[in-house]
């Protein structure tokens, strides 16, 4: 299994904290590997620098980092995952999150307004951007099956707020009551 980060690495998104968390987690989980999909956008890069150091320090290919991968590749890595890490403190409405749990997958993400409207209590959330709270974040939503079970319950309830015709819709209304004088 895997636990997979989606999206370009800013600093803002903590690649570089959710990988130190996941070299801490490592030893109790042996078969598991981070697999992050983004290109580095830290300056200067530190992305692939950081994961072959923890790599070499695991003694194990743990973190496999790429670019891209194709549409296809990227559902599969989403269905095989036991969890998607998006640790924002930015940005507050990410798609991987969600996408995550269309495909059943169990998000982990930073506590903000937004990601507790979203998910409510139906997500695993960090207080900080620390690695040791994204660490135990990431373990929680690893371990705790009961919470794994009752996010996968809800998700439908989650997901049909975000559907193209309700955007829409909601667009549609703030483009009239904006264009009416």
């Amino acid at each position: 299994g895997c636990v997979l980060y989606v999206g370009q690495a800013f600093p803002r998104r903590h690649l570089k904290e959710t990988m130190l968390a996941f070299e801490r987690i490592a030893p109790e989980f042996k078969n598991l590997k981070l697999i992050a999909i983004g290109y580095d956008k830290y300056k200067p890069l530190v992305i692939e620098k950081l994961k072959n150091e923890i790599n070499g320090r695991l003694g194990q290919e743990a973190i496999i980092h790429k670019d891209y991968v194709s549409e296809k590749e990227l559902a599969e890595l989403y269905q095989n995952a036991k969890a998607v890490v998006y640790i924002s403190s930015k940005e507050a409405f990410g798609l991987p999150p969600l996408e995550a749990l269309a495909y059943g997958t169990i998000p982990v993400v930073a506590d903000s307004e937004v990601t507790q409207e979203i998910f409510g209590d139906n997500a695993f959330f960090t207080k900080d951007f620390s690695v040791e709270e994204i660490a135990s974040a990431i373990k929680d939503a690893l371990r705790n099956q009961e919470k794994r079970n009752q996010i996968l319950q809800s998700r439908e309830e989650i997901l049909k707020k975000y559907t193209w015709p309700v955007h829409t819709d909601r667009f549609l209304k703030i483009l009239k009551s904006i264009s009416q004088p």
